[in-house]
């Protein structure tokens, strides 16, 4: 994988397409005919195989996401290693659920 452009960081951006892909992704579980067909037989699915399955337009947008997503984490990693911002914890990640509760009325990012 190529080194992020640290430059390209949009906090704004990567939560509407976080909160767009969140409700989008679960649109596609439920409504899907092939997805469904998978979950009802009990086959694992990979985030891919739903990925897959999105629009072209979607799938130009979730590559975007996942650039964005790449910075996030260079950011979290170099802040967790400087000893600042929220520290990294199994369950939440670099963020806590306490912690989004607090900032505002955002939805979580996953």
């Amino acid at each position: 994988m190529e080194e992020p452009n640290l430059n390209e960081w949009d906090e704004e951006r990567y939560r509407e397409l976080n909160s767009y892909f969140r409700v989008r992704i679960q649109v596609l579980v439920d409504s899907d005919p092939v997805i469904k067909e998978m979950v009802q037989q009990g086959k694992s699915m990979q985030l891919s195989d739903l990925i897959n399955q999105l629009s072209e337009d979607d799938q130009q947008l979730w590559h975007e996401f996942i650039k964005l997503d790449a910075i996030k984490l260079h950011f979290d990693m170099q802040n967790h290693l400087e000893g600042k911002g929220t520290p990294y914890n199994p369950r939440d990640g670099f963020s806590s659920s306490a912690d989004d509760d607090e900032e505002d009325e955002r939805p979580p990012t996953w």
